[in-house]
């Protein structure tokens, strides 16, 4: 088996650039998590600048749920086994509810992390601080992918 080695292509730079950047946002902020930010931009740097925004969008919108659902829960009892089991039940049901369906696998993720990861913080802090950490992720991903080399819109246009 012979191994072809491709170029590296300007999503991939631009998905590097989009984290590095939103990790030096997150700590010249001093937020406590870079690693949601970079997330944010992973997921939502795309190969078009409106398949960006989807899937920022519905990023966004999971993580709202998610962390509302977290902190609802996690006021509660957090770490709870059996009200994480709810809680999942909740996020789902809420996210097909409101027709957010490509939304609830992160509001899930989100919700997870909410219930399971606390430490000792406040569950409404740290709710509040996931979704400024998405946000920052994917504003940065939009960004990046807008500004630099922006995907042609329809490559088989002729002029």
């Amino acid at each position: 088996m012979k191994l072809q080695f491709k170029k590296v292509g300007m999503r991939n730079i631009k998905t590097a650039i989009a984290v590095v950047i939103s990790v030096l946002i997150s700590k010249s902020l001093k937020m406590e998590y870079p690693f949601y930010a970079a997330i944010a931009s992973i997921i939502s740097l795309q190969n078009s600048v409106e398949n960006s925004f989807k899937a920022g969008r519905n990023r966004m919108l999971g993580t709202m749920i998610g962390a509302l659902v977290g902190f609802i829960c996690a006021s509660i009892s957090p770490e709870n086994p059996i009200l994480v089991g709810l809680g999942i039940v909740c996020v789902i049901y809420l996210c097909n509810l409101l027709n957010w369906k490509e939304s609830a696998s992160i509001a899930g993720v989100v919700f997870c992390a909410i219930m399971l990861n606390l430490k000792g913080n406040s569950p409404i802090l740290y709710s509040i601080n996931r979704i400024l950490d998405t946000f920052v992720g994917i504003t940065v991903a939009i960004a990046v992918n807008y500004f630099i080399a922006p995907p042609k819109v329809n490559e088989n246009a002729k002029a």
